[in-house]
This record gives structure tokens, C-alpha cells and sequence, in this order.
């Protein structure tokens, strides 16, 4: 028997959850063994049985090392390989661990399939154990009876296999509502219990004391009597990792009652005992343990010692990054779990070094601290966009890649980068120019601050009209403490790499009681500077495609149901498009979606906006059973409510000033629109159509007439090399929309200039006034192409324009427009 599947770990803390026991596990890799025929078409198909085996253990390898995107080709190669000959168990195979992959990448609508597959063809134990995958992505996708039928037939295929039957049951268990998993894990610990001290079990009883673990104080007696035979099983079974890990359970027991001694002694001995596993299977161990002793040292106030942990856990994991899934296969967030708490303690260390002592070397540690915030930046879009590699086409242009000292040279003068990181207790905030690394400690709390910009946001939003007090506290937040800096320096330009709630605001409106922001400086955002291209942009010769919705088609008719029938629905108040809203929005013709923010601002709710019509352009999810279709007396009711009348008029004003060509309402379909970008040679993309972006790549999309566009499809629309050779100066959305109050949901911006190969994007954090949007276009880009201004001065200049004109001087009308990335 091979050894069990797991994909790579990290510990018990953000370990990836095993769908499957050893056992179950390790029938998926005994891939030599198809079946019994003797038939002479089996015979004739031994080379091919070879390479599709070869496949599927080259597939295992790589989803057990992580490397998710990898597995899913080289187990479609497989089915592929197996089905062109006939070899049919062969091709069953694959589509199972296919699906398994897709599964643990998250790809939840077409893990489906695969799995169904799978599941339909096996029998017995393989049966049961497709049974169970299929009950986690019913559970996933909310289809509660059907993952409880699944996991009942997983039961009953379990028979008196006690691995199947103990693997079955904890994941049932993993899937059931948090206020019914006590009761659950008090019944089943009274039966393993009974089931024997088997080292085979010692697995079944890490699970389910990490279960017991996660619920707290009511069952920690329950958690250390499954944790601790967990141990001794392991180590009878002389099983070391599985000791190591273990610990480390018990570990955190201890660290949850505050026994920071007892811990430590713990992760002591997990140590030890992890120096005797071998160096490529040890990684994820060391991570873990080496995370929780430095926790504990900083709990215990030895912040010394403490940073100098993290310090190396930051090396370690720098090492095996690429290694780790974006989600982990119970829905968790590795960005979330792993990556910020880890790098962001770490900074926290670094700069309180610098207040405690005199005598350290400031420059280094700030140094490492730009670099560790460009690594939470890159790592937190990575996460939005669901791929570890998403963001790779946006590196190595830039001189970030070289290190901060790099990124400090390259600036030129009159140019500072700004790195605001929130913490708990204060805001820290370190500025790069070409002289240096300055840095400035606020003493403002993470609530605090998230609650200012929050509603100063939501004050834009309206376009109410005392806005002033806000923008002033938070311009003495983020601006005022680096005054003196920016003004000896003669910064007139200052990109800013944003953090959490910051990211609602634009930093243009802030107010320091005499002027705002942009009076004073061109700003622009970028991710990070490492997955900036700050490359000069061609100045002449600027050609663009201009496309723009202002009557939708038969997109209405892929729109999910839910998203419909919330656009549909009846709003209280007034009769107008904007109720609700109040201040200038209230009366505003505004480029917005009308009762989207509920739906796109909680990140719970995962359902895409589209369903396909091409598995590379549109979004996957399926419409859920409960929610009934958009009757066809409704659609042109959706198409009324979806209409942008004033994007005619400004396809037609950019048209003007920028050459190139245009597609407009029936013209700007997908198809079309790739034609025209593959047959053209654009440096400008202008898209004039709503764009909505939420908490994740999923729920982010632009409408083209006749379907649903993701940021995931525009990178298929636009993967041709011409882009790699001479990429989009600027992607302009003059109609998009960011979910309410999600600090996360301007990601999506910056996720589709990736997606685009776009050096810069042009979007708008607030539904647009129709007349400003299209009034800011036109100037935007008569300074780029008539004055040969910079992007983020012809936007700035631009946005002063309409802010020296009194019909539209409220940050209500200028301030949305944003700029990521190159801001040259």
C-alpha cells in the first residue's frame, strides 16, 4: 500500500483537512490495479494502461506537494490518454481524481462531474469514498439533503471497515452546523472510544480531538483524551510526522488555556522529534511548530526571542509558498489563516523592535518590513483571485522584484510610495522615496479606524454634504503625520499600497481643513510594487477599442436568479432608480445596479453573477434550486432596470478624442469584442458597461450585450502574446461597481488589470454621476493623448476640473475615479 494522500500541511493550526482516512486514501494512489479483465482489449491496452498509470501517480504526487493547477492537467492528460483507447476503468480513474483536485482547488462546479463519474462506475470501499466527496460539495454548495444522502450511503457502503466507516462519519461531522457539532462529537467520541486502540485509528482520533479542540472550554476534556491517544497510538505505530503533529494538537489545547510553559515544552519535543523526518517532508511541520512557539514567546512578552521565530518561519515559508493551495479543502482562506497573521506579526515585531531600542538597525528592519508587506499584499490578490499563480504575469518588470532597497533607487524625485498597515492597537505607516524609508506610528485603533473609513465611504457613496470632518480626521490619520516628509522631499506624486478598510476611501478626498488631497498630489494605488509594471508607457500613437453597454441583451436572460430577482426587487421609498439612498445620489443618474450591494458584499454567499456559455469567459456556479428563474414578462423589466443611457454619449465623446474603434450595444458582444482585440493593436481599452466587482474573483464580472464576462474570461479573451510583447497601457471601466462596505471587493480592480495584462486600470469605487463620468473621460484622456501627461496627472488634472466647477465640486462626482497601478 502506497502512502496515505494528504496534500501538504501546515500544521494543526491551518492544516488541510483530509476528506478521507489512510486507507480510503491510499486506494486513490494504487493506481497499477485497475481491475481483473483478462480480455485481449484489456491486454491491448498495456502501454497505454502504463502511461495512463505513470500519469496518475505523477497527479498524486502533485496534489500531495500542493501544486493543485498542476494535478488538475496531469489527471485530465490521463482521462484523456485512457478514453482515446478504450481503457475505460482507466478513464474512470482520472475523472475521480480529477474531480478530488478540482474539489480541493475550490472549482466546485466542475468538480461535479468528474466526481459523478467516478462515483457511478466504483463500487464498495472506492464507492464509499466518492460518496463522501460528493457529500462535502453538496455541503459546500448549501444542498444540505443531498450531501446527507451521500454521506448515508457513505455509511452503509463502510460495512464493518472501520476506516471508511470513521472517515465517513468525520466529515459528516465537519459539515454540520456549529450549534449541533457538540452533541455529535460527544456520541461519536463514546464510540471510538469502544473501537479499539488500532494505530490505524490514531488518525480518526487527531481528527476528531481537533474538532472537539475548535468548539473550546465545554469540550477540552474531550479533545485531550483524543489527542493524547492520538500520540501514543502514533507513536506505537511508530508513525513520527504523525507524532510531530500530535504536539502540536496538544500544543494548542495548552495555548488556548494560556499554559504557555506546557505548550513550549510540547513544541520542544515536536521539534526534536521533526529533525528526524526528512528535510522535503518536514516543511510544513517545522513551519507550524516554530509559528506556535513564536506566538507563545510574544504572549509571554519576549519579544526578542518571539521575532526572532517569525523571522524564521518567514524564511521557511518563503520556501515552500508556491506549495500551499489558495483555499484549503475546508473552505479556508490560506491567506487569511497563514499568510497575514504570520507576516503581519512578524512587521508588528519589526517596527516595535525600533521603539524599544535605539540601537537597532533601522534601516534593516524597516527593509524587511516593506518586503514582508509587498509579500501579504501579492499574497492577499493571489487569494481574491482564487490562483497561486495569478499573479506572476504582473512580476519581474519591476524593480520591487530586487528588493526594497531597489524600489527606493528607482523612484524619481518628487515621488514617495506609502505603505499604511493596520494593526490592532495603532497604524503604522512607512514611506519609500529615493531618500530613504520613513516611518510614522498613529496611535489609532484597528475598529476606529475601520469605522471612519467606513462610513466616510458610505457618505461619499450618498454624496451627503457634511463630509468635511470626516476627511480631515482621516487625512490626520494618513496623511498629516508624513506632512513635513512630503513637503521637504517635494512629493507631488504618491502612490499608495492600501490596507483593509483603507482601500474604501479614496485618498484623493481627504481634507487637511485648507485642501484636499489632490490639490496637492496625483495619487494612484497600486497592489504592490512587485506586481507593478513601471515601465514607461508609449506615448504617441495611443490606439484604443472603446466598448459600451447602454441597452443590454440576452445577457439578461444568463444572469443567476437571485441576482434578477434582487435587481427586480421593489424597493420602500420613493419612485426613483437611487431610493434609499439620500443626498446627492438621491436624485443622481446614476451608472449602478440597483439593490446589489446586499448581495455582493457578503462573502458568504459565493454564487456567481453569469452562468456559462463558454467555460473560459463566464462564470460557473449553477443557479440554486431555490431560487426560481426571471419569468419572461421580468426580463424586459431586468433590461429597463440594467439600462445606462448616457454611455452612448460617451462612446461617442471618447471616440473623439481617442482613434481606435468602438462597439456599442449589439456590436459589443463577446465574440466581437475578442475579434476586435485580437485583429487590433489597442493600447487602450475602454469599457463603458456595468462592472461589478465583490468579495472574490467569482463574484466579480463585467456585462458585454450578449453574456456574462468574470475577470477569470478576460484573461482567456486576452491572452494572446502580442500582450505579453506590448501590454494594455490602461483598462478603463467607467461604469463599474464595488460591493459596499467590503474591503476587499477594490481587489477586483486590481484583479482584472492582472487578468487583462493591463499596465494601469481605471476604475470607480461608487456607482458614477452619468454626465461626471463622462465628462472625467474625455478630459482624462485629452491630457494623456493632446498633453502627453502621466495617467495619474491627466486623472488628477481631470478631477480638478470637476472639482473647480460648482455643479459637480463634491468629492460625490470626482473622487470614485481611481487609478491602479503604473501610474506613469
Amino acid at each position: 500500500m502506497m502512502k496515505s494522500f494528504r496534500t501538504r500541511t501546515i500544521g494543526r493550526v491551518f492544516i488541510m483537512v483530509a476528506l478521507l482516512g489512510s486507507t480510503l486514501s491510499a486506494q486513490a494512489q494504487d493506481v497499477h490495479q485497475p481491475g481483473n479483465s483478462t480480455t485481449a482489449n484489456a491486454t491491448s491496452h498495456i502501454p497505454v494502461t502504463m502511461t495512463a498509470a505513470g500519469l496518475m501517480e505523477r497527479g498524486m504526487t502533485q496534489r500531495q506537494q500542493g501544486q493543485l493547477r498542476e494535478a488538475i492537467g496531469t489527471f485530465t492528460q490521463a482521462g484523456k490518454i485512457a478514453g482515446a483507447t478504450g481503457a475505460t476503468e482507466w478513464q474512470q480513474r482520472a475523472a475521480g481524481e480529477l474531480g478530488v483536485t478540482l474539489l480541493q482547488a475550490r472549482h466546485l462546479a466542475e468538480a461535479e462531474p468528474p466526481l459523478l463519474i467516478a462515483y457511478r462506475s466504483s463500487q464498495g470501499r472506492e464507492r464509499a469514498r466518492y460518496a463522501v466527496y460528493l457529500g462535502n460539495l453538496n455541503q459546500e454548495l448549501k444542498r444540505h439533503t443531498s450531501a446527507e444522502n451521500y454521506y448515508t450511503e457513505g455509511l452503509k457502503l463502510a460495512g464493518d471497515d472501520a476506516d471508511t466507516y470513521w472517515s465517513v462519519q468525520l466529515n459528516r461531522l465537519r459539515s454540520l452546523p456549529e450549534q449541533d457539532k457538540a452533541a455529535h462529537i460527544q456520541s461519536l467520541s463514546a464510540e471510538l472510544n469502544q473501537a479499539g486502540a488500532s494505530p490505524g485509528l490514531a488518525r480518526h482520533h487527531l481528527n476528531l480531538g481537533d474538532q472537539a479542540t475548535q468548539l473550546g472550554a465545554p469540550l477540552r476534556r474531550i479533545a485531550y483524551g483524543h489527542l493524547d491517544t492520538a500520540r501514543k497510538l502514533a507513536e506505537r505505530a511508530q508513525d513520527p510526522r504523525l507524532t510531530v503533529e500530535s504536539f502540536d494538537a496538544l500544543a494548542q489545547l495548552y495555548e488556548n488555556q494560556g499554559r504557555t510553559a506546557d505548550a513550549l515544552a510540547l513544541i520542544a519535543q515536536g521539534q526534536a522529534l521533526a529533525e528526524r523526518i526528512p528535510p522535503a517532508q518536514n516543511a510544513d511541520l517545522n513551519i507550524a511548530l516554530e509559528w506556535r512557539r513564536g506566538r507563545l514567546l510574544k504572549a509571554s512578552g519576549q519579544n526578542h526571542a518571539a521575532l526572532a521565530a517569525y523571522r524564521r518561519v518567514v524564511e521557511q515559508l518563503d520556501g515552500v509558498r508556491q506549495d500551499i493551495p489558495v483555499e484549503y479543502s475546508d473552505g479556508r482562506s490560506s491567506y487569511r489563516s497563514l499568510f497575514e497573521p504570520i507576516y503581519t506579526t512578524y512587521i508588528d515585531l519589526l517596527l516595535s523592535q525600533l521603539d524599544r531600542s535605539a540601537q537597532e538597525p533601522a534601516t534593516a528592519n524597516l527593509q524587511q518590513a516593506v518586503q514582508a508587506l509587498e509579500l501579504i499584499r501579492q499574497t492577499e490578490l493571489q487569494d481574491f483571485l482564487g490562483d497561486r499563480c495569478a499573479t506572476e504575469t504582473a512580476q519581474g518588470s519591476s524593480s520591487a522584484a530586487n528588493g526594497t532597497g531597489a524600489i527606493s533607487r528607482a523612484l524619481p524625485t518628487g515621488t514617495a510610495v506609502l505603505y499604511p498597515l493596520i494593526l490592532s492597537d495603532r497604524l503604522e505607516l512607512l514611506l519609500v522615496s529615493n531618500q530613504g524609508i520613513f516611518r510614522r506610528k498613529v496611535a489609532v485603533r484597528s475598529p476606529e479606524l475601520r469605522e471612519e473609513a467606513t462610513e466616510y465611504a458610505a457618505s461619499l457613496r450618498r454624496g451627503l454634504p457634511d463630509t468635511r470632518n470626516s476627511a480631515r480626521r482621516l487625512n490626520d490619520w494618513l496623511l498629516a503625520p508624513l506632512a513635513e516628509t512630503l513637503t521637504t522631499q517635494r512629493i507631488e506624486r504618491l502612490i499608495v499600497v492600501p490596507d483593509g478598510a483603507i482601500r474604501l476611501i479614496p485618498l484623493a478626498a481627504l481634507h487637511d481643513g485648507q485642501r484636499y488631497a489632490i490639490e496637492k498630489f496625483a495619487i494612484s494605488m497600486v497592489t504592490g510594487m512587485s506586481m507593478t509594471n513601471a515601465s514607461e508607457p508609449a506615448r504617441n500613437g495611443l490606439s484604443a477599442l472603446v466598448a459600451g453597454l447602454s441597452l443590454p441583451g440576452p445577457v439578461v436572460d444568463k444572469l443567476e436568479p437571485l441576482l434578477a430577482a434582487q435587481i427586480l426587487a421593489p424597493d420602500a421609498g420613493s419612485g426613483t432608480s437611487n431610493r434609499g439612498l439620500g443626498g446627492l445620489a438621491q436624485h443622481a443618474e446614476l451608472r449602478a445596479i440597483r439593490n446589489l450591494d446586499v448581495r455582493i458584499k457578503d462573502e458568504g454567499n459565493t454564487a456567481s453573477p453569469g452562468r456559462p456559455s463558454s467555460a473560459a469567459t463566464t462564470a460557473t456556479a449553477p443557479a440554486t434550486a431555490a431560487t426560481p428563474a426571471v419569468t419572461n414578462s421580468g426580463l424586459q423589466a431586468l433590461r429597463d432596470s440594467l439600462a445606462l443611457p448616457g454611455v452612448r454619449d460617451e462612446i461617442h465623446s471618447v471616440s473623439n478624442v481617442l482613434r481606435g474603434q468602438s462597439l456599442l450595444d449589439s456590436e459589443f458582444t463577446v465574440g466581437k469584442f475578442q475579434d476586435a482585440v485580437k485583429s487590433g493593436d489597442y493600447r487602450i481599452l475602454h469599457i463603458a458597461s456595468h462592472g461589478i466587482f465583490g468579495g472574490n474573483a467569482e463574484t466579480s464580472f463585467i456585462m458585454a450585450y450578449d453574456d456574462v464576462l468574470n475577470i477569470h474570461g478576460l484573461q482567456a479573451l486576452l491572452k494572446s502574446e502580442k500582450f505579453q510583447k506590448a501590454p494594455i497601457e490602461l483598462l478603463s471601466l467607467s461604469a463599474c461597481q464595488t460591493a459596499e462596505g467590503n474591503d476587499r471587493a477594490p481587489l477586483g480592480i486590481s484583479g482584472a488589470a492582472i487578468k487583462a495584462r493591463a499596465k494601469s486600470v481605471l476604475g470607480t469605487l461608487w456607482p458614477v454621476e452619468d454626465n461626471a463620468a463622462k465628462l472625467l473621460m474625455q478630459y482624462l484622456y485629452a491630457e494623456l493623448t493632446q498633453k502627453q501627461q502621466s495617467k495619474a496627472e491627466a486623472l488628477r488634472q481631470a478631477q480638478l476640473r470637476l472639482l473647480r466647477q460648482p455643479a459637480t465640486q463634491h468629492p460625490f462626482f470626482w473622487a470614485p475615479f481611481v487609478l491602479i497601478g503604473n501610474w506613469l
